[in-house]
Parts: structure tokens; sequence; C-alpha cells
């Protein structure tokens, strides 16, 4: 044994200064009579003055909640049987305080004989408790939160690799049994673009945001727009990715269906992603090279020449051309 103190006293000392740091106690068993003796920090922590108690389980058990108690016979029982008991429960000293406290018992007993004795500690865990208990609650919390949105909330690796998901609506429990990676989820047209906004967020230890399109147990795929921050530990590095994934799709709008405009600068970017020319665009619509070079140059919403802008709306429709619309965001379009 380490002693820390000099002198005949030196190694009462030591099991004393442990104690009292540590806020721990230990005490041993006489399973056959019941007799039992605490250490000065088991009395510590029970808040218990040493000269009017006599160590025994009656007495421990007074000083535990009443909801957290458990049969003297069935702890003497487990014991006998060569078990170890390791249980956490509360304890009201006689300031009537509530404290959380860990027991660990190990039987002891002869080779050939059934334990008669045992031996343990135990130790104050009520810090340990309250931080669990604010872990608990933040989850709770969390999930009731998910419950409110179509949003999906979701833990990733340091390297961008899904971990979990912390909510899932009832057409998404799949992904808990399935428990598959992005490049599983991400519909193949996206994947590239949503490696590489991971790699930037990596390297660059900035917030993920990028939009994708993600697969459903029925194998079609909805749009979602994904955001995740980093976890950043003590020592600089990232621990793991906090994300949200908001699911766009039911948000999105057509011009056909809301009666939203689109706009000249979607125009542009729709003839740009068919590699089309004013030309081709006026010959496919019916109308004329001047009208859409004039709506082009329209940077909000096409609310006049209604006729025109539908020829046009419905022509780069048909060509495979999505137009959408978001309520917190900016007119886009899309390959549909």
């Amino acid at each position: 044994m380490l002693v820390l103190f000099e002198g005949e006293f030196g190694p009462r000392q030591t099991q004393r200064f442990i104690e009292e740091v540590l806020h721990v106690g230990h005490w041993s068993w006489d399973l056959d009579s019941g007799v039992m003796q605490w250490s000065r920090g088991l009395m510590d922590l029970l808040g218990i003055e040493p000269e009017p108690v006599r160590p025994c389980y009656s007495e421990f058990e007074k000083c535990i909640h009443a909801e957290d108690r458990m049969a003297q016979g069935d702890i003497e029982q487990m014991l006998r049987s060569s078990i170890a008991v390791d249980r956490e429960f509360r304890i009201i000293n006689s300031s009537g305080r509530i404290r959380w406290v860990s027991l660990k018992a190990e039987p002891i007993g002869a080779v050939a004989a059934s334990p008669n004795r045992a031996a343990g500690i135990c130790y104050d865990i009520t810090r340990h408790r309250e931080e669990l208990q604010l872990l608990q609650r933040g989850e709770l919390r969390l999930k009731t939160i998910g419950k409110l949105t179509t949003s999906l909330f979701w833990i990733a690796r340091p390297d961008g690799s899904l971990s979990e998901f912390l909510n899932l609506p009832d057409d998404m429990r799949w992904l808990t049994m399935m428990r598959p990676t992005w490049e599983q989820l991400i519909h193949e047209g996206d994947n590239e673009a949503f490696v590489a906004a991971w790699r930037h967020a990596i390297e660059s230890r900035q917030d993920l945001s990028v939009e994708h399109r993600l697969r459903a147990s029925d194998g079609t795929f909805a749009t979602y727009w994904t955001k995740a921050a980093p976890w950043i530990g003590p020592n600089g590095q990232i621990r793991e990715w906090i994300g949200i994934s908001r699911n766009l799709s039911e948000s999105m709008r057509r011009f056909s269906s809301t009666g939203r405009a689109m706009t000249g600068t979607q125009m542009r970017s729709a003839r740009a992603i068919l590699n089309w020319s004013v030309d081709r665009l006026s010959q496919e619509s019916g109308i004329r090279p001047g009208t859409i070079r004039r709506l082009e140059d329209i940077d909000g919403a096409l609310t006049g020449d209604q006729a025109e802008v539908f020829a046009v709306e419905k022509t780069l429709s048909d060509a495979g051309i999505e137009f959408t619309f978001y309520p917190d965001g900016k007119p886009g379009v899309r390959p549909r």
C-alpha cells in the first residue's frame, strides 16, 4: 500500500485523505453475524456520527431513499451466490440532504465454501447524475422538437460519415434497422456535390450547407436542404457534427400550381442548364427572340406578358427543368 504520510498513523491518515478527496467510503460485512464495519468516510457520506450507531445493514438501509431500497435478504442471497452487487441509489443524510451514491460490493469466501463475507465501497455520484439528467432532458427536448417538424436531426462522425438519426417520422423508421451510409441515401446525381460540400466543411472547419435528394423507403427521392455544424473539443479537434436535413419537397412550389411567377433570372438559368440558345428557346416555345431577351433582363417576377411567360415556362418544364419557390429563400431552377 502506498503511504502518503509519515509516522505511526501514516496508513490511517492516507486512507482518510483518499476518502475525503474522492468522497468515498468503504465497509465490510459478516453475512453470518450481520455485523458491519464502516470507515469514517462512509459515515461522512451517510451523514452519521460514529458514536451512537452500531454499523449494520438495517442502519445503512435507513439512509437509503424509500423508493431505492432493496431487501436485505435479496442482497445477502446475491452475495452468498457469489454475485457482485453494483447499484446506484439516493441517500438522505441526517441534515435531510439527498445525494446519489454508487455501491459496489464483492463477496468473499474460502475456495471450497460459499461466501460468508462481503466488502465494498460507496462513492458520491451526485454530480454525475446531475449531468446525466441534463443530457437526458436535452435529448427529450430535441425529440419533442423533432415531432413538430419534417426535418431530420442527426449526428455524424468527425469525417462526416453518418452516425445516427435523433428523430425519425414513422415513414422513415426503416433507417434505424438499416443503418445506411450517406452514399446509400443520397441520389447518385447529387452525390458528387454532397461529398464535395462535406470535404470543404471538414477542411475549412465551417458549417455544412448543401441541397440534395434523399431516398425514401419506397425508393423515391425527396429534396432536402442539409446543414451541419462541427462540435469542436477543447483540443481543437472536431468531435462530431450535429446536423439537420429539412424536407423541401413539401414547400417547393411550381408556377403552374401556385400562381407564383417565374423570374427572368430563372429563365436565363434554365436555358443555361439545357444549353439552349435564345433562338432554340424561341423555336421550341413559339415566342420571338426579342421578347425572350426582354423577359430575361427582368430580375424580378414576370407578372406581365402572361401568355408568353406561360409558354416559355411550359417549354422549359417539358424539357426537364424544375422551377422552385421556397417560402424563405430565392426562386431557383434545377434539372428534374
